[in-house]
């Protein structure tokens, strides 16, 4: 053959090509394959209210300023007009107002932000728009799903934004453009991951994470001629994109996940989808001694390299036995909280996104304790930062909006803490403290059925 490659007697098929999963998510999937969870939905048993039928949608702006961060909440522009382009302009402008009124920073200092769309429809529109918002290299981490009916009449996007009121300089960040073995490219304008210092530590924001396979960016599906049930595709799903958070998180050097959100769509067999993101979550905090092999392929491409402040970590490797780091835990409780939440759509038509906050740290304690109307886990890092997460139970769905009330009045009022409710039932009108994401269902670990799941996070109370 004329080419060089002929010439040397390699062909593309000789190229290693490396595996989906690595060792330790790859034993994951053969334990979730051997042993399903058993399938025992219970949608029927269920009351049909959720927030979209209750009449009583009527998001109110939120803003709170704790540890170092401004979060602006629930901003919403029906009146802009009827379409998603337009109603994200609408909320573009209104958030560069309260930036330049506060004098606090400008949508260069955010690092998160979640969109909520009506429908994934609309993405690519909103895309185009949100994108306006941002001028330098690596923009905020992002999730976004799409809630239907829920977000209100006439609602199209609702927007909510985490910004850093600390030193740029002292950010890093985390941008895969190309494609590569490694993990996804950014399917969108924003960062796979925004890292800032807080305290003697570092919080890290990760962006809602798909099973794209990072090579095709299709998502990942079972051979359909092995004759594989939706079950065992989905199996994959969920590991792999956990496999994604792992490895970014990993890159980013994160010793501990605060929380994770595996938000669900689709209509069967949620419960069962519930638990099996569970069972993986759990199993990847499950101590375990044996040394897991470390992937060859590099971490950062040159956009990171050049623009992310990052430069001195080009050989840095995804060494998986580093994440979770069991040394930093000083409590019996080893898994972080869970939620599972179903909405109506994800990007891309996935039926799983698993998002999650990471900490870089050197101590961790991890309290569960139970409450009047549920469970409470307080997890305090470097005796300096409290991340809290509350579930309250589906059988006392009748008190959302009290207790929800109770728990804000006890958390955030004096504090400033901020707070994302999940939630399928009505809230108070006067709910103005904190981010809703309103959802079909929630679950909790074990699968367990909540009525709500909230999340606070605060300055540890002196």
């Amino acid at each position: 053959e004329d080419s060089a490659s002929g010439r040397l007697g390699i062909r593309p098929e000789d190229v290693r090509r490396p595996e989906l999963l690595d060792g330790a998510f790859e034993g994951a999937l053969e334990e979730l394959l051997a042993s399903p969870p058993e399938s025992e939905d219970i949608e029927a048993s269920m009351e049909n209210l959720n927030l979209a039928d209750s009449g009583l949608v009527d998001y109110q702006v939120s803003q709170t300023k704790n540890c170092g961060l401004w979060t602006i909440s629930n901003i919403t522009a029906p009146d802009a007009g009827p379409d998603a382009g337009e109603q994200m302009n609408g909320i573009a402008r209104k958030a560069r107002s309260l930036l330049e009124a506060s004098g606090n920073g400008s949508t260069d200092d955010i690092i998160f932000s979640t969109v909520l769309l009506h429908s994934m429809v609309d993405f690519a529109t909103v895309n185009g728009v949100y994108a306006s918002l941002f001028k330098r290299p690596n923009p905020p981490a992002r999730a976004t799903i799409a809630c239907g009916n829920s977000l209100g009449e006439g609602v199209k996007v609702m927007a909510s934004f985490v910004v850093d009121l600390g030193p740029r300089d002292r950010r890093q960040g985390l941008h895969v453009q190309s494609r590569s073995y490694w993990a996804p490219a950014n399917i969108g304008p924003y960062s796979q991951a925004m890292s800032i210092v807080q305290g003697t530590g570092r919080l890290v924001y990760i962006a809602g994470q798909i099973p794209l396979e990072p090579a095709s960016m299709e998502l990942a599906s079972r051979s359909p001629e092995e004759g594989n049930s939706w079950f065992e595709n989905y199996e994959l799903r969920v590991v792999l994109s956990l496999q994604h958070l792992w490895r970014i998180g990993t890159a980013m050097q994160v010793d501990w996940w605060l929380g994770v959100i595996a938000f669900l769509s689709g209509e069967g067999c949620m419960d069962t989808k519930a638990r099996v993101a569970w069972h993986i979550w759990e199993k990847m905090h499950t101590r375990n001694d044996e040394e897991m092999e470390e992937d060859d392929e590099p971490v950062l491409d040159a956009w990171d390299i050049k623009y992310g402040h990052r430069g001195d970590e080009q050989a840095l490797k995804p060494a998986l036995p580093d994440l979770p780091n069991f040394a930093v835990v000083q409590s019996n409780a080893s898994v972080p909280p869970f939620f599972a939440v179903q909405v109506k759509e994800l990007p891309r038509g996935s039926d799983i996104e698993w998002q999650g906050l990471g900490c870089r740290c050197a101590r961790v304690e991890i309290t569960p304790m139970e409450i009047q109307h549920g469970h409470q886990v307080d997890t305090v890092v470097d005796d300096d930062f409290t991340y809290t997460c509350i579930e309250i139970g589906i059988e006392h769905s009748d008190m959302v909006p009290q207790g929800l009330q109770r728990i804000i009045d006890t958390h955030c009022l004096h504090t400033e803490a901020h707070a994302v409710v999940y939630t399928r039932y009505p809230l108070s009108g006067s709910f103005t403290h904190g981010q809703i994401v309103p959802c079909k269902a929630i679950w909790s670990q074990e699968g367990r059925r909540l009525a709500a799941g909230i999340v606070l996070q605060r300055k540890k109370p002196s």
